[in-house]
Parts: structure tokens; sequence; C-alpha cells
């Protein structure tokens, strides 16, 4: 019964209190002083590579303020105070990776559209219709612009033409691929140009998937025709109108 005793003290006190002791010794060496701070991107479109890496380069610079903390006594509360200072970030998540480094898992904001300053620089928008930091043509991320600043002004504006683009497929002769402008007016709705030929094509606010649809075929056949398409106005209830570069 006291061999019994004494493996459970042994178990209970002793082996905790010399795990303990070392881990404190060791931390008062610096042993498990950060070191590495690893910052992951996930759930990043590859097409957005180019604006998305040097936010991570520069976020990376700022973490170097935690390095030479102990892990053990990091406030992460801080760090995740610098992480939500990041409006590119959606989601992110922090883990300790014993026994000397912090790993920051990123979530970016998908960027929907981007708008052209009248300074040169690039404001990407997300899809709640909110800009991002403003950005040079090299970081822009390759997306589709917002022409006119009625969108500068208006956020739900920028939001209603995240939806507008959302309705429209991906593929295709008309599609989201291959859509390089929007615009806006009050009197025809959202206009798009499309980017190899440059037809404008009006499409209005409603029903977009339908009259998407209608686009590509009356497309597919002007391509089949070698009909040199100015305007293709879709905005109409049943129908669709083309107006030929040749027409007055």
């Amino acid at each position: 019964m006291k061999k019994l005793i004494l493996k459970l003290f042994v178990a209970f006190f002793v082996l905790p209190s010399v795990i303990a002791g070392s881990m404190y010794w060791l931390n008062q060496k610096g042993f498990f002083n950060i070191n590495e701070v690893q910052i992951v991107l996930v759930d990043s479109p590859e097409s957005q590579s180019n604006f998305y890496s040097p936010m991570a380069d520069k976020l990376e610079k700022q973490m170097l303020e935690f390095k030479g903390q102990s892990l053990w006594s990091v406030k992460l509360s801080e760090v995740v105070g610098l992480l939500n200072s990041q409006n590119w970030i959606e989601h992110h998540s922090i883990s300790r990776s014993w026994p000397s480094g912090l790993t920051v898992k990123i979530k970016p904001h998908d960027i929907k559209l981007v708008y052209l300053g009248k300074n040169g620089k690039y404001m990407p928008i997300i899809s709640d219709g909110s800009f991002l930091d403003t950005v040079d043509s090299k970081q822009a991320p390759d997306v589709t612009l917002l022409e006119g600043e009625n969108f500068l002004q208006k956020k739900e504006l920028r939001q209603k033409a995240v939806q507008v683009l959302k309705e429209i497929p991906n593929e295709g002769t008309f599609s989201r691929k291959t859509i390089s402008e929007i615009r806006y007016d009050q009197k025809d709705g959202f206009s798009m140009t499309m980017m190899k030929t440059g037809i404008q094509v009006k499409i209005g606010e409603e029903q977009v998937g339908i009259k998407s649809a209608r686009v590509s075929q009356v497309v597919d056949y002007l391509q089949t025709r070698q009909f040199d398409a100015r305007v293709i106005d879709a905005n109409l209830s049943k129908k669709v109108l083309v107006r030929l570069r040749n027409d007055p």
C-alpha cells in the first residue's frame, strides 16, 4: 500500500514539479523565444497573387515586433489586433508552433472589381462594395474595372455591381472572363465592355443571368456571320437589339 502511495505521489506531484521546473528554466534561457513567424495564405486566388504577396510580405515585417518574445507569454491579443487592422484579411487564425514559432493562417478577401482613381491608383473592391487600400498598376488584381465617378461616391452601387457580375456566367462568349469594364447610368442601368471586341453590352439590373445567355447566343451568331457589332442591347423584355459599327 505504501509503494502505491509513493508511486501516486511521484506521478502526481514530483514529476509535474520537475517538468514545470524544467519548462521554467528553458523559458528563462530563451528556449521558447519566438524566432520565426510564418504567414500562410489560404484560399487565395492565384490570379490575385500579385496583389496579396506584397501585403503578406509587409505583414511579415510588422510581425517582427513579436520575435524574441516567449511563446508562453506573447500576448496573442496584440497579434489579433494587428491582424484585425489589415482590411485585406477576411479571416485569420493563430497557432503556436513549439518550441519557438508562430503560425498565422490568413484567408484574404477575394477582390471582385477594381476602380481607377484620378491619381492613377487602383482601388480594389471586395464583395460588400468596400474599397481596400490603393495600389499601383503592377499590384492591381486582374479583375473587371469599374468606370464612372458614381461608383466612387456610392458604396451600394459598387456592391450592386459585384452582385450583377456574379450573375454572369464565368465561362462562355459573354462571361465574366470576357468583360473588361462596367459602367452605370440611371437610364440603362449597367453596361459592360467586352475585352477583345470592344462591344458595349447593355444589360440593366434585373434578370442578368437570362440576359447573359441571350447575349452569348447573339455573340456566337455575330462571330459566325462575321458581323462587327458596336452595341448589344439586352436590356429589353424578350429580345436583343444589335447595332453594327457601320450603323448610324
